[in-house]
């Protein structure tokens, strides 16, 4: 039962690492798509004062802005799927941590029965050696 709680406390780790892996990917994903937005806010914001630009780069400005847009909703959608596999490796983690517990409470419960076992075995064999020792006396 100890090699099974072993690889259960293993199994335990490899899911929080996992997890772990997952949630830096998210916070990875959400940080790309704050700069982006930052990027795209300030190319609007410069628009807004054509004046200030030739024709050219107010067409490569828009452009720039379409593909940022574009890479949002792609990094958005990873994001989603990021989220999801977080959300099962969290779920795994736990069930997997359950399991650990629910092993060590059992291999305890084992201890304690082998323990009392022990000592009934004990009580019998001093008790019989006891018998013996009075019928041997008188």
């Amino acid at each position: 039962m100890a090699r099974f709680a072993k690889k259960l406390l293993r199994l335990v780790g490899v899911f929080h690492d996992l997890e772990t892996i997952e949630r830096a990917k998210v916070g990875e994903l959400t940080r790309e798509m704050a700069e982006l937005r930052t990027a795209q806010d300030n190319i609007l914001k410069r628009l807004e004062h054509p004046f200030a630009l030739d024709d050219p780069f107010l067409g490569l400005l828009s452009g720039r802005v379409g593909s940022l847009e574009q890479r949002l909703q792609r990094l958005g959608q990873e994001r989603e799927l990021a989220l999801k596999r977080y959300g099962v490796a969290a779920a795994r983690r736990r069930s997997a941590a359950e399991l650990y517990s629910e092993a060590q409470g059992e291999e305890a419960r084992q201890n304690e029965r082998s323990e009392l076992e022990a000592l009934l075995e004990f009580q019998d064999a001093s008790a019989a050696q006891g018998r013996c020792k009075s019928r041997g006396s008188t």
